[in-house]
């Protein structure tokens, strides 16, 4: 996608091209107005549209938000979570944002950190997933998503986490249920908790049936 292409539908699903694009248009308006050295940890459908090549979101998920000024490197100002539950980003970022989104005809939330109260208390273990002149963005780690997901286990959550146990290699639900206890505390783990890994593993086996079946057929499918 370039700057020369019509807006993003309001209603579209964004893959990685077109989140991508938008983090450089963030990044460019957060430029134009003097404004650098941001950084995004996002999560969600995001972070993994970024991660798998087929994955789709409508919204950008912030876990949280990191500003250091060029010329000030031990100088950091970070959003705190109570900012992110109200959905107020500082004003560059937020000015910046709602830009994009008058621009490419999205929602003024597109970018929104309603997630940012899901924060593990674990370290992220953080993974680069985009960078412009003026933003970088971040992920947690694929275990740390993964917890997440677990954490969250909702019905929508569960093929990604039986893709992230597949991607993490772990196949063992107690495995599981120790990521979330270390993300999350032990009393996160709980019984539904544990059902939910349970079918998560077993997705996450199948799948891998399913797909070394094919590539064995010559089907010329990646694992």
């Amino acid at each position: 996608m370039t700057a020369a292409e019509p807006p993003i539908p309001q209603d579209r699903q964004l893959d990685a091209t077109d989140i991508r694009y938008l983090f450089d248009s963030l990044s460019s308006h957060l430029h134009r107005a003097g404004s650098t050295g941001h950084h995004l940890m996002i999560a969600g459908g995001a972070a993994l549209a970024l991660m798998w090549a087929d994955r789709t979101t409508h919204d950008v998920d912030v876990l949280e938000h990191r500003f250091r000024a060029p010329h000030h490197q031990h100088a950091q100002r970070r959003t705190a979570a109570v900012d992110f539950i109200s959905m107020r980003f500082p004003a560059e970022l937020a000015t910046a944002a709602r830009r994009v989104a008058d621009a490419e005809g999205l929602p003024r939330n597109w970018l929104n950190g309603a997630v940012a109260i899901f924060t593990p208390g674990c370290d992220l273990h953080p993974q680069v997933l985009h960078q412009s002149a003026s933003l970088t963005v971040e992920a947690p780690s694929a275990r740390v998503l993964l917890a997440m997901k677990l954490h969250a286990a909702r019905e929508q959550d569960l093929q990604d986490a039986a893709r992230l146990a597949r991607d993490t290699a772990i196949t063992d639900p107690e495995q599981l249920l120790d990521l979330v206890a270390h993300a999350y505390g032990t009393d996160a783990a709980t019984s539904y908790t544990a059902i939910f890994a349970d079918r998560a593993v077993a997705l996450a086996l199948r799948d891998s049936r399913t797909h070394q079946q094919r590539f064995d057929r010559g089907d010329g499918l990646e694992l």
